[in-house]
């Protein structure tokens, strides 16, 4: 799996374990970004995006 140190940084910050494969790891972050991800009318917070950013760099990277 490719992953880099920033990354593996973000990940611990918002207690996303690094999990064995690529797969996993893109569900457990789609799930952290369902939940704290978005404000009242659905939109993106901060959170969000960073995290949606994570996952494609992620997804694109593997």
């Amino acid at each position: 799996m490719n992953i880099t140190d920033e990354q593996k940084k973000m990940l611990a910050k918002y207690d996303i374990a690094i999990a064995n494969d690529i797969d996993t790891l893109l569900l457990d972050l789609d799930d952290k970004i369902t939940e704290i991800g978005f404000n009242a009318d659905y939109s993106l917070n901060e959170s969000g995006v960073k995290l949606q950013k994570l996952y494609d760099e992620l997804y694109n990277q593997n």
